[in-house]
């Protein structure tokens, strides 16, 4: 045997060696995957779901809300607008 013929014996011995290595990490990788599968179905089968009524109630106080903070930033904008700028204009 030619010490080209024990090279290729060689790096075929590494080549199958590294094969078993990463068909086994494959493996594993693929039962942690779908353990973790299985517990995200679990959680999402416990959640439960608001229905009509406590979705239209949460809905209608979101938006009073937002209603409610628009209103409190435009009159903060027309009230520091006329301390910043009307206010000095008038006292010069």
């Amino acid at each position: 045997m030619s010490w080209v013929e024990a090279l290729l014996v060689a790096a075929m011995l590494v080549a199958a060696a590294a094969l078993v290595v990463w068909r086994e990490r494959v493996r594993a990788g693929a039962v942690t995957l779908v353990a973790f599968l299985r517990e995200a179905k679990a959680e999402v089968e416990k959640i439960t779901w608001p229905d009509k009524p406590q979705l239209r109630n949460a809905t209608l106080v979101i938006l009073g809300f937002v209603v409610l903070v628009a209103l409190v930033i435009g009159t903060m904008d027309v009230v520091l607008q006329w301390l910043v700028v009307s206010l000095p204009a008038r006292l010069s």
